[in-house]
């Protein structure tokens, strides 16, 4: 548990306005949970900005089997984890007890909320909801493992491992990414402008990406506001 509160103390020290951003790093961080499920060849490609993430998306069929593979095999991962649980009813009442105070205590304890940009209306077509926000997946993954403590179980250990990865990813400039095979198409967190605490929603840029590419926030989304000179 120890372990866990200096995870959260380092991912509550994240700058928005001024994300640290190591592709090396993420690439390494998510190059080793695709080796802990399964995956070998891993390839990544960058999209520095919204648009670059359209081009590269742009053709892409997100229902087929190449691109629906991460889903199955972490998913194969989750349901064996859960079918372990479920030979004794006393240790997944237990685990849903510890899940239910888990999230309360991460609600608490880790704060990633402004992280969770939503693409949608700047990601066009099915790329726009097929996309995996990594702070809304960090604090998920945090919330696990706080719950699988109450527990002893070998697969739910192993999903766990497999998935806090991410949250050195996030630490060094992971957004979002999208997955199609062991291909991982992955856009950098963008730069915020906040007024306490919150997104500015004056016309002003409210996220800037590394290419420069600009948004301004309301409460509908973002759309697109004059280029920042400066990332």
């Amino acid at each position: 548990m120890d372990e866990v509160e200096k995870i959260i103390s380092r991912l509550n020290g994240i700058d928005p306005e001024r994300p640290y951003f190591d592709p090396l790093v993420v690439e390494e961080a998510v190059g080793r949970h695709a080796r802990l499920i399964g995956f070998r060849d891993v390839a990544f490609n960058w999209a520095m900005g919204p648009q670059q993430a359209n081009t590269e998306l742009s053709g892409i069929d997100f229902a087929s089997s190449e691109s629906c593979l991460w889903a199955q095999t972490t998913k194969s991962m989750r349901d064996q984890a859960l079918a372990e649980l479920n030979s004794d009813e006393a240790v997944l009442a237990a685990y849903r007890q510890a899940q239910t105070m888990a999230a309360e205590r991460i609600a608490d304890a880790l704060h990633l909320e402004i992280f969770a940009v939503a693409l949608r209306n700047l990601i066009s077509g099915d790329a726009g909801t097929r996309s995996y926000n990594v702070a809304s997946l960090v604090t998920s993954v945090m919330r696990d493992v706080v719950a699988s403590s109450s527990v002893e179980s070998e697969r739910l250990e192993d999903l766990n491992e497999a998935y806090l990865p991410f949250a050195d990813a996030l630490m060094a400039g992971l957004g979002s990414f999208w997955i199609v095979g062991e291909r991982f198409v992955c856009l950098p967190l963008p730069r915020l402008t906040l007024e306490n605490g919150a997104l500015v929603s004056d016309g002003r840029p409210a996220a800037v990406w590394p290419n420069g590419e600009a948004y301004a926030f309301r409460e509908d989304g973002f759309f697109p506001a004059l280029q920042s000179v400066e990332w």
